[in-house]
């Protein structure tokens, strides 16, 4: 079942169960000015398939700057961060404050044990803004922009059946819709007298998209569709726009079919309309290189020839400690996701005109 489906299928349960689950944490220092909303889309490497552990790994980062960002998330050097000062729905099952278990979850209802780009996007955010925050959160893997998140204006395929296109896009607009609607319910603490504003949208897709050379071919058309009916349905014409270029397996795999996909994220740099508003970022330069090295051996790195040079004990170790999954979900490496959500977080902020 598809998420547009179970999250209209929770919503009568969440609606009861809103006042006793989704309080806003006691104690919290609640943050004044109207509500920041964020909405972050996509498909499974929004959701996140970094287990926790393999954050630790950022503090080993060559970049001094970098390393230090674990003592950020790990301020006692053994416990995650949370904050009160962050809210986050997630595809309409979780509705808490900002932390760790936010990521891909086996059972949608219940915090699991990995993170995507939401958790230091929020943490960010946070950090440079003067009022509440709240994310909601709408993926699933497997999708496509050019049959599941379709946007209307895209229009249909040429003998397609409505109801199998844009089921994903409906569950966005219906479960941001429904969060709005139910913001006291859901968090009781908001200020319904100071409001709330759609500020930005992040979007981080593409990889189902590789393997239909018509969704390839459309991504660039289809993506400037998608933000142009997102501002219009919420009526957020000046909703500030971050895409993630895609970037598995790293900068050397600028060939093929991804490099269409990339080219039709890079697309909106290109859109006169989007200039200052909309902005696609390189995700592929934030992967470890040793990790691509020596995950790419052979193909992507030649230099590396693993009959001749085979992984060595230490390395090993290494990779144990910074991956969790396979290429096409970033290594589940911690270490890049947050690096991801930062720096979603500042260009959303330099799209913002937030003063550093």
């Amino acid at each position: 079942m598809r998420i547009g489906k179970k999250i209209a299928n929770r919503s009568v349960l969440l609606a009861a169960l809103a006042a006793l689950i989704l309080a806003c944490p006691a104690g919290a220092a609640q943050k004044k000015g109207p509500l920041k909303v964020f909405l972050l889309a996509g498909q499974s490497n929004m959701e996140g398939h970094a287990e926790l552990r393999t954050i630790d790994f950022l503090g080993e980062d060559p970049d001094k700057d970098r390393a230090a960002l674990l003592k950020k998330f790990k301020p006692d050097g053994k416990t995650l961060v949370t904050r009160d000062d962050v809210w986050v729905v997630s595809n309409g099952a979780v509705f808490d404050k900002l932390q760790p278990g936010l990521g891909a979850r086996r059972d949608a209802e219940t915090l699991g044990n990995k993170i995507g780009p939401e958790y230091a996007f929020g943490y960010f955010m946070a950090e440079a803004l003067d009022q509440q925050i709240l994310l909601i959160k709408v993926a699933e893997g497997g999708t496509s922009l050019y049959q599941n998140w379709r946007p209307p204006s895209a229009g249909m395929p040429a003998g397609a059946k409505p109801e199998e296109f844009g089921d994903l896009y409906r569950a966005l607009v219906d479960n941001t819709h429904q969060t709005l609607k139910d913001l006291k319910k859901r968090f009781s603490n908001y200020d319904e007298k100071a409001g709330y504003e759609i500020c930005g949208f992040v979007w981080f897709q593409g990889y189902n998209d590789m393997f239909d050379e018509t969704a390839r071919k459309e991504y660039g058309k289809n993506l400037v569709c998608l933000i142009k009916d997102l501002r219009k349905e919420f009526k957020a014409p000046e909703m500030k726009v971050v895409v993630g270029v895609m970037g598995v397996n790293g900068p050397r795999n600028e060939i093929g079919k991804q490099k269409e996909v990339r080219d039709g994220h890079r697309f909106v740099n290109t859109v006169p309309e989007f200039k200052g508003n909309v902005k696609a970022i390189e995700t592929a330069p934030l992967l470890h290189p040793k990790v691509l090295e020596l995950n790419c051996a052979g193909w992507l790195y030649p230099e590396r020839d693993l009959t001749k040079n085979p992984i060595t004990p230490e390395e090993q170790a290494m990779l144990n400690r910074a991956t969790s999954n396979l290429g096409y979900h970033y290594f589940g490496e911690g270490r890049f996701f947050i690096l991801l959500g930062k720096a979603f977080a500042e260009t959303m902020q330099e799209l913002m005109g937030v003063k550093k």
